[in-house]
């Protein structure tokens, strides 16, 4: 009898994350719109709108799992990400390696 054995490996738990050094090196727009770059969404309509929370979900979620140190520090906002950290929908990798390196984002 020959048991199989399947094992999988989710992509997140292998891939590197960007995260700076400290919450002060964010010099991201807080308002107005965003280009995204292609290399961090590549979906339809990389212009985003900081007025929309749907915007900034789409543009936060994307820079945080897919950005270089430079792409989040420079399209990240520290007033945004402080505003709207605990609604982003993020790994649990990801969330936990800021959460501790910046205990300020945790409410």
């Amino acid at each position: 009898m020959t048991i199989e054995t399947v094992v999988r490996v989710r992509t997140e738990s292998t891939r590197d994350f960007a995260v700076p050094g400290s919450l002060d090196d964010l010099v991201g727009p807080s308002e107005g719109s965003l280009r995204l770059p292609d290399s961090v969404y590549w979906g339809p309509d990389p212009v985003v709108d900081l007025a929309h929370w749907d915007d900034i979900a789409k543009a936060y979620e994307a820079t945080l799992r897919e950005g270089t140190l430079a792409d989040v520090q420079a399209l990240v906002s520290p007033v945004v990400l402080r505003r709207w950290w605990s609604s982003l929908f993020l790994p649990v990798r990801i969330r936990r390696t800021w959460e501790s390196r910046f205990p300020e984002l945790v409410s």
